[in-house]
């Protein structure tokens, strides 16, 4: 085969393109725009002139009451990860992951707000997507100075990292006296006014919430690691793609998003979730050019480029028919989430899913209630025409008279009065919505009721503990899935691109830590136990056991050391949420032994004199075993030698009787 052109493969991630959006804008975005729609308690469309058109907001107030618990859960402890060793000798290098990780995250990007969005896109529209990639950063700045002299000038200039931008001399003549003669002589004085552009080039771990109407998937998809296509669609100025360093001529032939049909501007979700405030047109042209907003599509694809029959993994970023760059790459940066996964599906259930039709139930038992009770205190009359005088009639004001002919000209019709049942329909549907969210009064707080009553801990917790099953469920299906890939692509991203060590600030003091030197990949676990009731059990076990841990230290004198009690207080601490505990102690110094006494001072010389007589003895007997050992050895060799002798001497006889002529007949004995 052909080795396939830019054309060819751009037009292949185009099909790709068309047939994941048709799919995803048709079908996902139509239920994710309800979503919206319910979570802002939009009318339903059935509304009626003159009746109540109110909405009741059970899919905004269940996801604002999970979003809380969550937070806490993934956010209350100090590290949102922990990387675990692998062996031994991977002990530091994990524990120098986990606090390097956890603080590119929180620090060098905005942890707490990408944890929010990730979840509440998730709760609200299916999935939470993020994008995790390495970004190089040049900084650029603007330094003058003024009345250099020539060595400080000389010395500036020789920085690399600045380019001389203006400069100018200004050369006066002053009169210095002569060193060797003491005369006044004339000299050129010159000073520079200069200034520099500094430039510096820089990197760091990138982390950004994708929109689900920008993040693209082709139909059928079961996860992230099981895909045909993925493709991030977004805006990009001409600027933003120019600074990305692609050519500025085909930058400019790019079309304009306003030209054409844009994906994401007609998008139901993106309408949605911006028509509540009339934000929902996106100002694609500008006075500018150079503004102008072009869409941008960052498709990945296994790709067959060599005839190998094995495809390869590529980045392949395009606009319209133009390719602007491709290269292999290794994964693809994204990470998901989804509260409710369906197996052999990537898109599952949102949790506004699971309750919309709930909110548009009690809506409508809540419109007809209220209009009950605006019917009882504004009710209907029959009147007796010509009787009644209209205009009084609905001039309704208190203490306003109405004008009859007749006593029975006017007679209310009856409205009938609420029944109890109206009401328990309300609670029914409230309490289906909490088996199906596990949102309800339990997980929010006791009511006052329970804690009046004669209730045992154990009782309380296990019904809370039953409540906030379905919301830690959500939490761990979050941790074992978008969060942890999101930890272990930042880790590989740091590993990879870090060429330096880096000076950290924790705990008020300064680590070194060298991302280079780190293994390609360590396994990472995500800590969510902290959550509602568990934190308070476990800062009670952990009390009930420090008291356990004073009564043996008083009983025995070599059980408990200051170590171990700098690590229960260092743990208390954490659990009772203060991530600074070292402001308050201080790691003990390691202790050292007491001096021997005298005993023991004869004792081990005793046992040093024994050790060294045994030893004496030992090499004693091996220098009398090798002595043995030679002698036999001389014995053998002169025995050898003997025997060799003697072989030797029969031999020369042998010759010398048949020199001789002797011969020897049967029976003849000769002696010799």
């Amino acid at each position: 085969m052909d080795k396939l052109s830019d054309d060819e493969i751009v037009s292949i991630l185009s099909g790709e393109v068309e047939d994941s959006s048709s799919f995803i804008d048709s079908e996902i975005s139509t239920q994710r725009e309800r979503s919206m729609e319910y979570f802002y308690g939009e009318p339903f469309g059935n509304e009626e002139d003159g009746r109540s058109q109110v909405v009741v907001t059970d899919v905004q107030d269940t996801i604002m009451w999970m979003m809380p618990s969550l937070m806490r859960i993934f956010t209350s402890g100090k590290d949102v990860v922990r990387f675990t060793p692998e062996g031994p000798e991977d002990v530091q290098i994990a524990e120098q992951a986990t606090n390097y990780v956890n603080h590119v995250f929180y620090k060098q990007n905005n942890g707490f707000d990408i944890l929010y969005n990730f979840f509440f896109d998730a709760l609200l529209q299916k999935v939470g997507i993020v994008k995790h990639y390495w970004e190089d950063i040049t900084k650029t700045t603007t330094e003058s100075y003024e009345k250099l002299t020539e060595q400080e000038f000389s010395l500036i200039s020789e920085d690399e990292e600045l380019e001389i931008l203006e400069h100018t001399e200004d050369v006066t003549v002053i009169e210095v006296p002569d060193p060797q003669t003491g005369e006044l002589v004339q000299v050129e004085d010159i000073k520079h006014d200069v200034t520099f552009s500094r430039t510096k080039m820089s990197g760091k771990v990138t982390i950004d919430n994708i929109p689900p109407e920008e993040f693209l998937i082709n139909r059928g998809a079961k996860s992230l690691e099981d895909f045909r296509f993925v493709c991030h669609r977004s805006h990009k100025t001409r600027t933003e793609l120019i600074e990305m360093g692609f050519d500025e001529e085909l930058v400019e032939g790019l079309a304009s998003s306003g030209s054409s049909v844009d994906g994401l501007t007609t998008s139901q979700e993106y309408m949605a979730r911006h028509a509540y405030d009339s934000t929902n047109q996106i100002d694609t042209r500008s006075v500018v050019r150079s503004e102008d907003t072009v869409e941008v599509f960052e498709s990945y694809t296994k790709l067959d480029l060599e005839d190998t029959g094995v495809g390869v993994l590529y980045k392949v970023i395009h606009s319209g028919n133009e390719m602007l760059e491709m290269e292999p790459v290794d994964t693809i940066p994204f990470s998901s989430i989804c509260p409710i996964p369906i197996p052999h599906k990537f898109y599952g259930l949102s949790v506004a899913e699971t309750v919309e039709d709930i909110q548009l139930v009690r809506s409508t038992l809540t419109r007809n209630l209220l209009d009950n009770m605006y019917l009882a205190n504004n009710g209907r009359f029959q009147v007796v025409e010509g009787q009644v005088n209209i205009d009084d009639l609905l001039t309704n004001r208190p203490g306003g008279i109405v004008r009859t002919r007749s006593p029975n000209a006017l007679q209310p019709i009856q409205t009938p009065a609420l029944q109890q049942y109206s009401f328990e329909m309300l609670d029914y549907w409230d309490k289906l919505k909490a088996g199906r969210t596990g949102v309800n009064g339990a997980t929010q707080g006791l009511p006052a009721d329970v804690l009046k009553s004669h209730v045992t801990q154990g009782a309380v917790q296990g019904a809370l503990s039953n409540a906030q099953g379905r919301v830690e469920l959500i939490a761990r299906v979050f941790a074992d899935t978008g969060v942890k890939s999101m930890f272990k692509n930042i880790y590989n991203l740091v590993q990879r691109y870090e060429d330096s060590k880096k000076v950290m600030r924790l705990n008020n003091a300064y680590y070194e830590v060298d991302p280079s030197s780190w293994k390609e990949d360590l396994d990472v676990s995500v800590e969510v136990g902290l959550g509602y009731g568990d934190q308070d059990v476990r800062l009670n076990n952990l009390s009930s056991f420090s008291a356990l841990i004073e009564k043996v230290a008083t009983q025995t004198d070599n059980m408990v050391s200051p170590q171990n009690i700098y690590n229960l207080v260092k743990e208390l601490g954490a659990e009772m949420g203060i991530k600074n505990a070292d402001q308050f102690i201080s790691q003990p110094e390691p202790v050292e032994p007491p001096p021997p006494s005298p005993q023991d001072i004869l004792a081990q010389a005793q046992a040093q004199a024994l050790t060294m007589e045994a030893e004496t003895s030992r090499m004693e007997a091996q220098v009398k075993a090798s002595e043995l050992e030679i002698k036999a050895g001389k014995l053998e060799l002169e025995r050898l030698e003997l025997e060799n002798n003697i072989n030797i001497k029969k031999e020369e006889l042998k010759l010398k009787g048949v020199e001789l002529g002797f011969e020897m007949s049967s029976g003849q004995n000769v002696k010799a």
